[in-house]
């Protein structure tokens, strides 16, 4: 599995529209094959706040593919309306994947 990691510099009030915006982008994403799952994480202690945005794909093939697509620059271009500056984009290998059975604990829980 590998995984698309973007970093993105977003202004403190700009992070919910930032947010509404990523959310909007994930059917885009769906339509992808070998899309897995996205995972978007916030670092409270920079200014303004880095947001680092992962998408999983089920092969590095599948992610090449993906930037191929116009899904993928209508997704990066919803987050950039938002963002100081360009993102920093980079190809991550994943080592460890276990969303699914925290998803299902979570369920189970519920």
């Amino acid at each position: 599995m590998h995984a698309r990691v973007t970093q993105f510099s977003i202004p403190t009030e700009k992070l919910e529209e930032f947010r509404d915006a990523l959310n909007s982008a994930i059917p885009l994403m769906r339509q992808r094959k070998g899309f897995q799952a996205l995972l978007v994480l916030r670092v409270e202690a920079s200014n303004p706040p880095d947001v680092r945005v992962m998408t999983l794909w089920e092969s590095q093939e599948a992610l090449h593919e993906s930037e191929n697509s116009l899904a993928f620059y209508q997704a990066l271009a919803r987050g950039l309306v938002f963002a100081k500056g360009f993102p920093v984009i980079r190809e991550e290998e994943v080592m460890l994947y276990d969303f699914g059975k925290a998803a299902a604990a979570s369920a189970a829980s519920s």
